[in-house]
């Protein structure tokens, strides 16, 4: 038997199992036309995952293969290589040991990463394989998540250079690299803010604000410019506070942008909203919802009239709720038509309209318009006074299904809040089928995802028994996560049906607590109830529903 060393790269995917004959033959026919390697030609056939292919070429060319996952690096070391040299050769230093540097690399067949450390570091280089999404997510971790670098600086001081480079090419280059690299994390938003001495560039990742990178005060103006360009917005006026849309069409997908700016001591902020329709339709279970209530939801929409309220704060994922519902319940025997503020995803075959208080569209202007159009189901964005309600009120009484949001902490002051603004309760109680509460807290990284014996302080927290031990779960940190032990987010949910007794509480105008009081007493799953039991599941922790609920909805 030949020496494992000696053995082509096909021979070991074979004897590993990774492969069978017939994928190496065709891959084999493959490569000859596109002349790449045979490891890869395996991946982008689907045949082979990159840390498969790494790892049997660590054994035919004696190279070391690392996990990058949970290594972790000296910071010391970081800085022996410029981030410039990181950045262009995709190459991350590890450790240093008796004048040897060893390197993270993706392809041990280049040598242009190993001579390029070695040149700026004075040292002999050994490389060592990772993945590219493991080195691409290490160098982010480490170097930050910036990606746009100096071409001219050969150190990390790169802020002294980059002044004289920003050109128009290069602010263009900046503002669609910034773009690009907040779909990479999955960004909800991006906060481009001028201080002092700075520009400070942070994207919200999972509900959190998270530094991206700095930019010279000097180029503030042609930033916001090339936004303002790109958004159709004046670019003249910087006093007054201005929104707009830009339309971002990158090598992958469309993404849509709501762009906002606003007067601030030091120069217009800016902040985008990135607004990805496949962030947005989710199947409900998909979103929180468990078997139990998502139940009682469909059977609120079944009849075809009524009124359903989402309550929640800004950002606590209601749009995503009604956008999901009316996805699901889109037919070409069924006319849908919104008025929101603004149009935040455009649906297919669902009608939307955008509140425009300037031309005298309001919430309450267009729904008496929507009322001429023969809708079969309503989505108002908001109901913020008493002339909406009362007209979603007259929809729901002349036969249709009526959605929409309301500002409220819970489900039950749902129904305090359209009592406050004078709506008859019989209105209401005869209308009204029920209240959503939710928020949306983080997920567990899957990655990290690790188990631990719950201490009696945390159960005490939400008055769970301290008497026996639980196992709960936390995220431990790592790559996938950049450290935070979360990725992506869950929704928790209460609802609220309207039945007989609820109704006789609100024809007395009761106040919420009694209401709350009545529907747990009933069933009803509570935030607090049901973030626990995705505690439980694994999906997310204890110290993210405390954090997310306060301490009032914890009593």
């Amino acid at each position: 038997m030949a020496k494992i060393g000696k053995q082509t790269l096909g021979q070991l995917l074979i004897q590993s199992g990774k492969i069978d004959e017939h994928q190496l033959k065709n891959a084999l026919r493959e490569q000859k036309i596109s002349n790449d390697y045979l490891g890869n030609v395996l991946i982008q056939m689907g045949e082979l995952d990159e840390k498969d292919r790494n790892q049997s070429l660590s054994h035919q060319l004696k190279i070391p293969y690392i996990d990058l996952g949970h290594y972790s690096i000296d910071t010391d070391v970081i800085k022996l290589v410029p981030k410039r040299i990181v950045r262009e050769f995709k190459v991350l230093p590890l450790f240093e040991l008796q004048g040897t540097l060893n390197i993270a690399i993706t392809d041990p067949l280049d040598d242009a990463p190993i001579n390029a450390v070695r040149e700026v570091t004075g040292l002999k280089i050994e490389p060592i394989i990772a993945t590219s999404i493991d080195l691409s997510n290490a160098i982010d971790l480490h170097y930050g998540m910036s990606n746009f670098v100096s071409t001219n600086s050969d150190n990390d001081s790169e802020q002294t250079n980059m002044e004289d480079l920003f050109d128009e090419a290069r602010v263009v280059d900046l503002v669609d690299q910034i773009i690009g690299q907040s779909q990479k994390y999955k960004a909800s938003d991006i906060h481009i803010e001028p201080r002092e001495h700075d520009i400070r560039v942070r994207f919200r990742i999972d509900g959190q604000l998270q530094e991206f990178q700095s930019l010279p005060l000097s180029i503030a103006k042609p930033l916001i410019s090339r936004l303002k360009i790109m958004a159709n917005m004046d670019i003249a006026e910087s006093r007054k506070p201005q929104d707009g849309r830009i339309l971002f069409l990158s090598a992958n997908n469309r993404l849509d942008l709501r762009i906002s700016t606003y007067p601030t001591l030091h120069g217009e902020k800016s902040v985008l909203r990135l607004l990805n329709i496949s962030d947005a339709i989710h199947s409900l279970a998909d979103l929180g919802f468990e078997p139990g209530p998502l139940a009682l939801y469909k059977e609120m929409q079944i009849g075809g009239e009524g009124i359903i309220l989402v309550s929640g704060p800004t950002g606590s994922g209601k749009t995503t709720t009604l956008y999901s519902t009316l996805h699901n319940l889109e037919t070409t025997g069924v006319n849908i038509i919104t008025i929101e503020d603004p149009v935040e995803y455009d649906l297919e075959n669902i009608n939307q309209a955008q509140v425009n208080v300037k031309s005298g569209v309001t919430f309450a202007s267009a729904l008496r318009a929507i009322l001429r159009q023969d809708p079969d189901i309503i989505m108002v964005g908001e109901v913020r006074d008493e002339e909406t309600v009362e007209l979603a009120i007259r929809a729901a009484l002349t036969g249709h299904l009526v959605f929409s949001t309301i500002h409220t902490n819970d489900a039950a002051s749902g129904f305090t809040r359209l009592l406050n603004w004078g709506i008859e309760p019989f209105l209401i109680t005869s209308t009204v089928k029920g209240i959503i509460a939710q928020r949306l807290v983080r997920r567990i990284c899957k990655t990290c995802k690790e188990s631990y014996e719950a201490s009696p302080v945390e159960l005490k927290k939400v008055n769970l028994s301290t008497k026996k031990s639980i196992t709960l779960y936390r995220g431990k940190g790592c790559l996938s996560c950049r450290n935070t032990g979360f990725s992506g987010r869950v929704a928790i949910y209460e609802l609220l049906v309207m039945d007989d007794e609820i109704a006789q509480l609100i024809m007395d105008q009761k106040p919420g607590y009694l209401i709350r009081e009545k529907a747990i007493e009933k069933g009803m799953v509570t935030l607090l109830q049901n973030g626990i039991n995705k505690v439980k599941d694994g999906e997310t922790t204890l110290s993210e529903i405390i954090e997310t609920l306060g301490s009032s909805r914890l009593i």
